[in-house]
Order: C-alpha cells, then structure tokens, then sequence
C-alpha cells in the first residue's frame, strides 16, 4: 500500500512538473502571488477568505484537467478538426467560469 502511494505521489509530482511548463498555468501562479497574501492579510470575513482559497485552487486544478484534455486531443490528431477545437474550446471555457467566479467574489471583499 505504501508503495502504491508512493507511486501515485511520483505521478502527481510528474503532472505537476509538465503542467509548470503551461504559461496559463504560470499566469495563473502569478496571480497567486497577489491573491494568497491578500487573503490572508486582509480584513475580511473567514468565510470569504475559505472561499477565495478553494476557488483559486479549484482554478489551478481545472487548469490541469484543460491541459490534460489538450494534450490528449493533440495526441488523437494535429491536424486541424472542428471536432477537436470545440473539445478544447469547452475546456477552456471550464477555466474561464472559475475564473470569473473568482473574480466576483474577490469583488466583493474589495
């Protein structure tokens, strides 16, 4: 069992290292920069500060699932198909609500 742990933690670590190579991924690091110490030092309801945590982290990890799905369509074909972009366009859009959920909540506690 702890190996298998062991296993699934080199893999998560690998997906990490890949996915640190995504520019998305870096922008949204940077805004992590400014967020998590504005959570933190901010004078605004616990409540709002656990929302804006799981919300940006919640952005991260569907940031992954994006670069997974475009990845794996990549791999399927490089040619160009509508198919395919309306695959990676669905999500990217995933990406994009979270990201607007959190911009309106970060709204709110300005």
């Amino acid at each position: 069992m702890i190996k298998k742990l062991y296993s699934n933690l080199i893999n998560s670590l690998n997906g990490l290292k890949i996915v640190f190579k995504e520019n998305s991924f870096i922008l949204e690091l940077v805004l992590g920069v400014f967020l998590i110490p504005y959570i933190f030092l901010s004078n605004i309801d616990f409540n709002y500060k656990i929302i804006l945590s799981v919300l940006y982290f919640l952005l991260l990890a569907f940031e992954i699932m994006n670069t997974a799905i475009e990845k794996l369509c990549d791999k399927v074909t490089t040619d160009i198909d509508p198919d395919i972009k309306n695959i990676k366009d669905l999500s990217s859009a995933a990406v994009f609500i979270v990201l607007l959920i959190l911009m309106m909540f970060f709204l709110i506690t300005i």
